[in-house]
């Protein structure tokens, strides 16, 4: 499809913090897989109701496109602009103090892809289990059963976001 020379810009900028932001939303929220794939989802939704051809006989990669700028963007500018939006409202738009909570380390995991992540999975009272990527010196410094004291705070969108962590103070270190 023949595009404008703003489009392509564009689409790549949202396309990088879109993704970028996904992945910090997914490592610091509670429910953040959640909050990123019905961002996502919303944004293909407006996507497929603006990227309408005024003439439905048309292909819909042909090469000349009249449409005014919101219609002629590419099928996926508006999924990664709402991932971008989504993203910044959660990792800064924040509405409460932090609330400083104690977790225990209910399981210790690594996760071998392309890089190397080593997890601890925490549940804080009422507010679900989440895995926390942590360094690997934090990870062989504590065993399961350990406590952990999580800083939170709550967004605009209603979402809890681990902001920092650090271990309880009474607690022995695993050699």
């Amino acid at each position: 499809m023949k595009t404008d020379k703003t489009s392509q810009p564009l689409w790549f900028t949202f396309l990088v913090l879109g993704i970028w932001y996904s992945f910090e939303t997914v490592d610091r929220t509670f429910y953040g897989l959640e909050l990123v794939i019905g961002a996502a989802l919303f944004g293909l939704v407006i996507d497929l109701a603006l990227h309408k051809k005024r003439n439905p006989s048309e292909l819909w990669d042909s090469f000349v496109d009249k449409r005014n700028f919101f219609r002629s963007q590419r099928r996926t500018t508006y999924m990664f602009f709402f991932l971008t939006i989504v993203g910044l409202l959660n990792s800064y738009a924040f509405i409460e103090e932090p609330k400083f909570l104690e977790t225990e380390i209910t399981e210790k995991r690594i996760s071998r892809s392309k890089s190397t992540s080593h997890i601890l999975i925490i549940s804080p009272k009422n507010l679900g289990t989440h895995e926390l990527k942590v360094s690997k010196e934090f990870w062989n410094s504590h065993s399961v059963g350990n406590r952990l004291q999580i800083e939170v705070r709550e967004n605009l969108l209603g979402f809890f976001v681990i902001t920092d962590y650090k271990p309880t103070s009474n607690q022995p270190k695993r050699d």
